[in-house]
């Protein structure tokens, strides 16, 4: 029996609660996609944070240097790939060469992220409390790509399956005319809990990933397209109501341009639309 299409419904999310199905992606709002030409340096070094807002930003910047970040050639600013110096083309080629990107991000993107909620451990000691935490900021850490993926129309991360599955995370598609979307609300989890996956929803699912964060929003967030004129049009199923709570299953994956990242294999909301095998996990 093939399962159900696994869609991704928030966390990182795209999807939404209520009536919203389609997984998005993890939030802040932005206006729009915002380019800037700039010059870097030609040798790798582990950027210091600037603590700077990227335009239209509502996230808590984090300041301090966290061990799962990744090192990155310091950018003040994004870059269109074409335009960059040669060491940033080189540190960015392989996702550059199949699509996944067309922009380099700046060196700051890793923290433009709030603190991680304190996670509530239910694994009942197979995973150490230490650990739990440190997926649970693996967990914000991706959701921090997907609010830069989605506002610098870069979505292409997520159809390529670089920091999440495909499946978990579908495509964003701009509607004809529009020239980038933007985040509206805060698209950040105010609370995370790590459970594990029972048997019976790994063989249903077809997922063989052990763990998974049952997670929640504290404030509605939405993503609009962006058109020329100014105007803007909601994205069907990308509006998340306050308090909706979401299951992703995953594991932690260290990229090197990305750091550590919960690499989400399948996400859903939590609400009775949903099959067993989801709402057993939801009720973990």
């Amino acid at each position: 029996m093939q399962p159900f299409t696994a869609r991704r419904n928030a966390h990182s999310g795209r999807g939404m609660s209520g009536g919203a199905r389609r997984r998005l992606l993890l939030a802040v709002g932005a206006a729009g996609m915002v380019v800037w030409l700039s010059s870097c340096g030609s040798t790798s070094t582990t950027p210091t944070p600037s603590g700077r807002v990227r335009p239209g930003s509502s996230a808590t910047p984090f300041t301090s240097k966290d061990p799962g970040d990744p090192t990155l050639l310091p950018a003040p600013a994004d870059v269109p790939f074409a335009q960059a110096p040669s060491a940033v083309q080189n540190e960015w080629r392989q996702y550059y060469a199949t699509g996944a990107i067309t922009v380099v991000p700046n060196s700051t993107v890793p923290y433009m992220r709030p603190t991680t909620p304190q996670v509530a451990n239910a694994t009942n000691g197979a995973v150490d409390n230490a650990t739990a935490q440190r997926w649970g900021d693996a967990l914000v850490r991706e959701n921090a790509w997907e609010n830069w993926a989605i506002t610098a129309n870069q979505v292409g991360l997520f159809d390529n399956s670089v920091i999440s599955s495909s499946q978990a995370e579908p495509g964003l598609v701009l509607p004809q005319g529009a020239t980038g979307f933007r985040i509206v609300g805060e698209r950040w989890p105010m609370s995370l809990r790590l459970v594990p996956v029972p048997s019976s929803s790994q063989t249903f699912l077809h997922d063989s990933d052990e763990y998974a964060y049952i997670l929640a929003f504290k404030r509605a967030w939405s993503v609009e397209s962006l058109f020329p004129n100014g105007t803007t049009q909601p994205i069907a199923d990308q509006m998340v109501s306050a308090g909706a709570r979401f299951v992703v299953i995953g594991r932690l994956k260290q990229l090197q341009d990305f750091g550590e990242l919960w690499y989400a294999s399948a996400s859903f909301a939590c609400d009775s639309s949903e099959p067993q095998p989801v709402l057993s996990l939801c009720a973990e």
